[in-house]
C-alpha cells in the first residue's frame, strides 16, 4: 500500500514534533483537537488514553459524543469505522498506522458515494484511538522491543478504563438507529471496530460479552449487540480469553447454521508474527506449572495467542499467483459462520507490524465494502433527502 502522509484535505492534526535518538514518549496527548476533523471525503477523530486508562483530555471524547449525539437527534445514518493501535504505535501525526487509517477511511467514503441507488450517502466518521504503545525509543527497534511487557500491562488497563465510554456511546447510536423511530423504518448505520497487537486486545477485552451474546442466538441471522464487525489483527491477547466464544462455536447446535452472512468477527494473524507467536508462550511459560488445564486445548490456551491456537483456526488467506489479490480458504465474503480466525501467509501479513500490505489491504477491502453494501440496503429510504 502506498506510504506517506495522505494528500486527503486534512489539516488540523497537531504538527509533528521531532525527538531524539532515544528516550522516552511523554505522557501526554499527540493531538490537540477535540471532535472530528473534516477531510475532503470523511472526518476523523482521535481520542487518547493515558496508562491507567483515561482521557488525557476529556474535550477529545465530549467532541466524539457531541458529533455522534447530533446523528442520533437528526435520525441521520453514519459508518464509522474505529481503529486502535497497537504496541510501538501512539496517536502522533506521522504515525504510520493512523496514515493507513486515513487511507481506509478515504476508500470507504469512495465506495458509500459509488454505490447505485438514490439514497444520500452516509457520512464516513473515523475514530482513532490513541495510547501509549510507543513509550520508549532507541537504537532501531532494540528499547522499543523491550518494552512489549509493559505496554501489555499498559494495554490491560487501557482495556478497562475510558475506552469503554467511547465505545459505549457509540453502541447507543448504532442501537438507536437499527429501532424503528417514529413511524420510520430501521435506519442503516455501520459500526466496524479494529484493534492491531495489543489493541486488539482493548477491543476484544471490551467487546467479547456482546460476541457471546450473538453466538449464543444462532437462529437465523446472527446479529451482535455491539458492533457490525469487529476485526483483530496480530491480537496480542491470551487464547483463554476466546474459550468461551469457541466452545459456542464447536456446539452441535451452532454448527446447524444455514444462514449465509458477512463475518461479525475476525481474528487475521500472520504466521511469522514473532513477538505473538514467541514472546507470548515465554512469557507465559509459568502458567502450565501453577494453574491446571484439561486436556492439550487448555494447555494451548494458557501459554499462546488466540490467533495460533489450531483449533481456533477457520481460514487461510495466502496471496496466489495469477490475477487475484488474495485467496482464502474456504473463500467466499459469506459463510455460515461468521467467526473468523484467520492465518495469514507472510506475502499477506509480515510479521507483526506488517498490516498494510496489499494482499491484506485488498482482502479488508473486500470485507468491509460488503458490509458497507449490506448495511446500505437496509433502512435506505429513511436517509433520503428532499
Amino acid at each position: 500500500m502506498e506510504e506517506g502522509i495522505p494528500n486527503d484535505g486534512l489539516v488540523d492534526l497537531t504538527p509533528t514534533q521531532n525527538y531524539g535518538p532515544i528516550g522516552i514518549m511523554p505522557n501526554a496527548a499527540h493531538q490537540t483537537f477535540h471532535g472530528f476533523m473534516r477531510a475532503n471525503t470523511y472526518e476523523l477523530a482521535i481520542v487518547e488514553f493515558d496508562d491507567l486508562g483515561r482521557c488525557y483530555d476529556r474535550r477529545q471524547i465530549d467532541g466524539v459524543a457531541d458529533r455522534i449525539d447530533a446523528l442520533r437527534t437528526a435520525e441521520e445514518d453514519a459508518i464509522i469505522l474505529v481503529f486502535v493501535h497497537g504496541w510501538k504505535h501512539d496517536a502522533r501525526s506521522d504515525d504510520d498506522d493512523l496514515s493507513h487509517f486515513r487511507r481506509v477511511l478515504a476508500r470507504v467514503a469512495d465506495h458509500e458515494k459509488n454505490l447505485p441507488g438514490e439514497a444520500t450517502p452516509r457520512p464516513v466518521l473515523g475514530i482513532f484511538v490513541g495510547w501509549r504503545g510507543m513509550s520508549e525509543f532507541g537504537i532501531g527497534d532494540a528499547v522499543a522491543n523491550a518494552t512489549f511487557w509493559g505496554r501489555q500491562a499498559a494495554g490491560n488497563r487501557v482495556a478497562i478504563g475510558s475506552v469503554r465510554e467511547l465505545f459505549g456511546r457509540l453502541r447507543h447510536y448504532r442501537n438507536h438507529r437499527r429501532e424503528p423511530q417514529r413511524g420510520l423504518p430501521p435506519g442503516s448505520p455501520l459500526l466496524v471496530i479494529t484493534g492491531h497487537s495489543f489493541g486488539g486486545m482493548i477491543v476484544l477485552s471490551a467487546l467479547a460479552q456482546s460476541l457471546i451474546e450473538a453466538a449464543s442466538s444462532p437462529v437465523g441471522e446472527l446479529v451482535t449487540s455491539f458492533a457490525d464487525l469487529v476485526l483483530l489483527i496480530n491480537p496480542a491477547i491470551e487464547a483463554a480469553r476466546y474459550l468461551p466464544l469457541y466452545d459456542l462455536l464447536a456446539d452441535e447446535e451452532f454448527k446447524k447454521r444455514t444462514t449465509s452472512q458477512p463475518p461479525v468477527f475476525i481474528c487475521a494473524q500472520a504466521e511469522n508474527d514473532e513477538p505473538v507467536g514467541t514472546f507470548f508462550p515465554i512469557g507465559n511459560v509459568l502458567h502450565r506449572v501453577d494453574e491446571a488445564t484439561i486436556g492439550q486445548l487448555e494447555k494451548d490456551c494458557l501459554t499462546h495467542a488466540l490467533g495460533f491456537v489450531p483449533a481456533f483456526r477457520t481460514h487461510k488467506l495466502t496471496s496466489p499467483t495469477g490475477g487475484a489479490s488474495f485467496a482464502l480458504d474456504p473463500p467466499g465474503p459469506e459463510q455460515t459462520n461468521p467467526f473468523w480466525v484467520v492465518g495469514a501467509s507472510k506475502e499477506v501479513i509480515d510479521g507483526h507490524g506488517g498490516i498494510w500490505l496489499d494482499p491484506f489491504a485488498a482482502f479488508l477491502s473486500e470485507i468491509l465494502f460488503q458490509h458497507v453494501s449490506n448495511s446500505r440496503a437496509v433502512g435506505a429510504p429513511a436517509r433520503r433527502r428532499a
